[in-house]
């Protein structure tokens, strides 16, 4: 374990300006997320569009690289690469990099955890979303890994990688080669995609394998192409739907994702229906208040001389259930439930419920989803009776 520890404290050493960016630009990214909701949905945009550059586009992209810069000093790709006066066993080698990139996973769960605190999650609800954090770091690993073991070095690794995406665009425009227009069923899309996924999967641990215990890069280039095209014929040839569902995400996600709240019944619509009250905020421009990831925050309140009151305010819902499946082509959308505002009137307890308009664009980063709302309503009309 010597060896493995030295080799990984060397890789972290030598990646610490590039952790130190990919630490700012993802905490950048957060920070642009907390500032475009507390704009209205008017002056958000130009925060949301920075927020979404950084969080769907560096980030990851810099996750993407460090896979390669793991390996750069230590390549597999080739028989006389490194440790060539003091041989190392591809075993140590490859615990040491698996070993740095779980430390390098840690990077974002800490930078993300002090704004998981402020929208006050509880520690179960930060267990799963630093699962959910990891799931991605890793899913991204898996993407990055075949084409950096076969790399001798960084400029290899790009080279591949541009090899790599033109032929994923050309097994797209054969793919959809005089199938233009058609349509196919959800199952069967998910299916396909189920398939190719653990097609892929193997195919990354069969080659990174190969390579660190073998060196045989040819022979990981041949098992690659093959993986290729069978992944072409299955996405191709397959038809047969595998019952993976288990069960309606929807409703897994309202169980996941919405606290112990207060209940209460409430007519609604004409109709008695159960109601839950997870944050209650002042009517009053720039009020906030979060509970257990569910946040609301006022941005106006205006009531004008005719008795019209208009609000408009964002919202904060933790995601918190999404499971693989759900990234994958077909998944089932998920229907969420009828979302009601309340405007309570505290002095003689009348109540009466709202339904929002939306407004611009929703945003989902780092297991936070925001969205911009608005109402507009006579209380006089609602409460039938003097405001």
């Amino acid at each position: 374990m010597k060896a493995v520890w030295h080799i990984v404290r060397k890789d972290l050493v030598r990646l610490r300006w590039i952790l130190v960016l990919w630490s700012v630009v993802l905490g950048g990214g957060l920070a642009l997320t907390v500032i475009q909701a507390g704009l209205d949905h008017v002056t958000y945009l130009p925060f949301y569009v920075g927020a979404n550059v950084f969080m769907s586009g560096l980030v990851p992209l810099i996750a993407f690289g460090l896979v390669m810069g793991l390996l750069h000093d230590d390549s597999v790709a080739e028989i006389d690469a490194f440790w060539i006066t003091r041989p190392i066993s591809g075993g140590t080698l490859l615990l040491a990099k698996a070993l740095g990139w779980l430390l390098l996973g840690l990077i974002p769960i800490l930078v993300t955890l002090p704004f998981w605190l402020n929208y006050d999650y509880s520690w179960a609800q930060i267990a799963v979303a630093a699962k959910s954090t990891l799931r991605m770091h890793f899913i991204i690993a898996a993407l990055a890994l075949p084409f950096a073991v076969m790399s001798a070095n960084g400029s290899k690794f790009v080279m591949n990688l541009m090899v790599g995406v033109g032929v994923l665009l050309l097994l797209i425009g054969l793919y959809n080669l005089g199938d233009l227009g058609r349509s196919t069923a959800p199952g069967l899309m998910q299916s396909k995609a189920w398939l190719l996924v653990w097609l892929w999967a193997g195919t990354a641990v069969t080659v990174t394998l190969n390579q660190f215990l073998r060196r045989r890069t040819r022979q990981s280039l041949a098992i690659l192409t093959i993986a290729v095209a069978a992944g072409f014929l299955i996405a191709k040839k397959w038809g047969w739907e595998l019952d993976a569902a288990t069960g309606d995400p929807a409703v897994a996600s309202t169980a996941r994702s919405v606290p112990t709240p207060a209940v209460f019944q409430a007519k609604i619509d004409g109709a008695i229906k159960r109601t839950i009250i997870v944050a209650e905020v002042p009517l009053r421009t720039g009020a906030s208040v979060s509970h257990e990831g569910m946040t609301l925050k006022i941005q106006s309140a205006l009531c004008d001389w005719t008795g019209l009151l208009e609000v408009s305010f964002t919202k904060t819902t933790p995601r918190l259930s999404e499971s693989f499946r759900d990234l994958l082509p077909g998944a089932a959308a998920r229907i969420g439930a009828p979302e009601y505002f309340f405007v309570l009137n505290r002095s003689d307890g009348r109540a009466f419920a709202l339904s929002p308009a939306r407004h611009g664009n929703e945003l989902e980063v780092a297991t936070l989803g925001f969205s911009h709302l608005s109402v507009s309503t006579r209380p006089a009309n609602a409460w039938q009776g003097s405001a």
